[in-house]
């Protein structure tokens, strides 16, 4: 469920509780030591593997060794470390774009939305997926994102349009509550995406025929209500599946910047250097805690 990081391990207590309680348990439900998630971490940290009898894995397991390495050449804007969320977050977007449902994912900046989404579409096979990403801003009008959208698909035959045959298209739709609701407080990007999850077509601009889409899937990412970003429709998110993202914990952070740190003072710095590196992410987080709650953002800044 949509639930941020304190309501997780409140979940977690009460799902715990209710598994071990055998009051509340039918009688016909016997649960070995094996059924049941680790002692450690909480229920959002196992998946359940299947073959063998069945265990249960970290999230972290299902990261295949080759991206789990930084690449001497690569640049820290596109630095990408793999943790337990962007695992859990390949693992949906995988099992969603190849069953055709659409997707949403929420939370807060800086979780890896947008790069791991992207990351994850680079590395679609390009013989089989085509992508479109697609910014919105406040500014974004309806008539921008139609055409947007249109201008990676072909004509496949009258009123019909979709990507090259034998291929489906993403359309992946960034900040998608930022545009700014006209007078009734409708969105209209977001009522055209709408109509296309709704009814399956649109209508052409110019002599107002009927265009269907085919073969085309779509996937949104944003930002919770608030800060120049708005609310959203239910009549749009009632046909997304939606996945919170939520801040990173301590442990995972210091596991992300430890290893773009530890990799840069790698390139021919002293060893001093590199034993040094965790007390500079430890400093610097403790720094960023203290910012966050001293400086509160407003408006007029």
């Amino acid at each position: 469920s949509t639930l941020n990081s304190d309501s997780r391990k409140k979940f977690d207590v009460f799902l715990r509780e209710l598994i071990n309680n055998n009051d509340t348990k039918p009688k016909s439900i016997k649960l070995s030591k094996n059924n049941i998630f680790p002692e450690r971490g909480t229920c959002y940290d196992f998946y359940f593997e299947k073959k063998a009898g069945g265990h249960w894995k970290e999230w972290t397991e299902m990261i295949p060794k080759e991206d789990s390495g930084i690449p001497d050449n690569a640049k820290v804007v596109d630095l990408l470390i793999q943790t337990d969320e962007t695992a859990r977050q390949a693992f949906f977007l995988n099992t969603f774009i190849f069953h055709n449902v659409s997707l949403l994912f929420v939370g807060p900046t800086g979780v890896g939305k947008s790069a791991v989404t992207n990351n994850f579409l680079v590395k679609l096979p390009k013989e089989s997926f085509i992508a479109n990403s697609v910014n919105f801003s406040a500014r974004t009008s309806a008539n921008q994102t139609q055409d947007t959208i249109m201008s990676k698909l072909d004509r496949r035959r009258k009123g019909v349009f979709g990507p090259p045959a034998g291929k489906t298209c993403i359309v992946f739709v960034d900040d998608l509550n930022m545009p700014a609701k006209e007078k009734y407080g409708a969105q209209p990007p977001i009522e055209l995406l709408r109509q296309w999850i709704d009814q399956g077509n649109w209508y052409d601009k110019k002599d107002t025929s009927r265009i269907e889409l085919i073969d085309v899937i779509l996937m949104c990412a944003m930002g919770p209500p608030g800060g120049g970003r708005n609310d959203i429709t239910g009549r749009f998110t009632r046909h997304m599946n939606v996945i919170a993202m939520d801040t990173f914990s301590d442990d995972t952070m210091i596991k992300i910047f430890t290893a773009i740190v530890d990799w840069h003072f790698g390139k021919g710095f002293e060893s001093f250097f590199s034993r040094a590196g965790k007390l500079i992410v430890q400093a610097t987080m403790e720094i960023y805690k203290q910012t966050i709650v001293n400086f509160l953002p407003t408006p007029s800044k």
